[in-house]
């Protein structure tokens, strides 16, 4: 016979109830095993956790500072003016006078081409003239109206053709000497002695290098702010930096880059600034004085909107601000907070809208700093 229904399901009974009450649900008492009732006015059910703790943040608060806003870019710097040098009329080189970067004066001579032929044909344009213009006198000379008005009409014409001559080919033969249209320095030579010069190749490149400029091409929108006679900051490669100017200003703007082009030029600047070095540089767009303003982390945006989180009783408050300018570091608030606010500074970091929180400012994050250093010296 089974024991347990042997007693009318009563053991059976038992053993279900202390198997539902072991873990004490909801509608058991915490009594023994023998399942009394518990204590008068114990409260029934689970006993409510601890609070949230409330989580550390650091905050700032609106400051005056002043704010600056640049436009940087990079490129290359050029030269002021520069020329590529190709001889006018086809000839054999045959002397050479500069090489590269030698300084040259204006109207100097590079180079000279053979121009022996030329100068032929400039002997043969002088002779020319020499006999029409003996013609033109003896018709001239002739008593009378022996001589026609026109024969004499077509010689003079046949003089004023050939002095014409004369002065093209003399012209020509001068074209013969390379000379430098420019003060600047021979950057580059391209051909030898004996080599032909051609008018398609070039025989020097010419440069200007005692002002060097480079162009910045700036959004249209910050380009009404930016003045010609700015300083603009360069810096280059090496670390060396250096001042220059925008000397000009394009009247148009470029409808396919949305920018204007302005140029830089720079006249005392670093041996490493050279034709083709890169730099970069930096103009200022737009400032302000003592303007309030939070670091940038503070703020974030929210469905295209600007947000800060603000620490009051104890939780974080999302408050909408208005900017104004943004600089590097910081940004202008213009509405939207007090002076007396405490703004978390680092809003997207994690934070939600409610969340428990507890504020450290500088002067507290500085004193918990000097209590752990005195701790630390106290313990060594």
């Amino acid at each position: 016979m089974n024991p347990v229904r042997s007693v009318g399901g009563r053991r059976l009974a038992h053993f279900v109830l202390a198997v539902v009450c072991g873990g004490l649900p909801l509608g058991c008492d915490g009594g023994g095993s023998g399942g009394g009732k518990g204590k008068p006015g114990a409260k029934r059910g689970r006993k409510p956790g601890p609070p949230a703790q409330a989580m550390q943040v650091h905050v700032v608060h609106l400051e005056p500072h002043d704010i600056e806003r640049w436009y940087r870019t990079s490129g290359t710097l050029e030269a002021i003016r520069s020329a590529e040098l190709v001889a006018v009329q086809p000839a054999i080189i045959q002397k050479i006078f500069v090489d590269e970067g030698d300084v040259v004066r204006p109207n100097q001579k590079l180079a000279s081409l053979d121009g022996r032929e030329l100068s032929l044909q400039a002997d043969a344009a002088r002779l020319e003239l020499a006999n029409l213009q003996a013609e033109l006198e003896r018709l001239e000379s002739v008593p009378g109206d022996a001589i026609s008005r026109e024969e004499i009409d077509k010689q003079r014409y046949l003089v004023e053709t050939a002095r014409s001559s004369v002065r093209l080919s003399r012209h020509q033969a001068k074209q013969t000497v390379i000379r430098a249209p420019f003060a600047g320095t021979i950057v580059t030579r391209y051909v030898d002695e004996g080599n032909l010069a051609s008018t398609a190749t070039p025989l020097f490149h010419l440069a200007q290098l005692d002002v060097l400029e480079l162009p910045l091409h700036v959004p249209e929108k910050d380009a009404a702010t930016v003045k010609v006679g700015a300083d603009v900051h360069v810096e280059l490669v090496d670390g060396t930096a250096f001042t220059a100017k925008l000397e000009r200003r394009a009247p148009v703007v470029d409808p396919l880059t949305g920018t204007v082009k302005f140029t830089m030029q720079a006249r005392e600047t670093p041996a490493a600034a050279a034709p083709g070095a890169f730099a970069r540089a930096r103009v200022l767009v737009d400032s302000r004085e003592a303007a309030p303003s939070l670091p940038r982390d503070a703020v974030f945006k929210l469905d295209g909107k600007s947000h800060v989180f603000v620490v009051a009783e104890g939780k974080s408050v999302r408050r909408e601000v208005t900017l104004g300018l943004e600089g590097a570091e910081r940004i202008e608030i213009l509405a939207g907070l007090t002076d007396g606010d405490a703004v978390v500074a680092e809003g997207s970091a994690g934070i939600t809208e409610g969340m428990p929180l507890t504020a450290v400012d500088d002067e507290a994050e500085a004193e918990i700093a000097a209590a752990h250093s005195a701790k630390d010296a106290a313990g060594s």
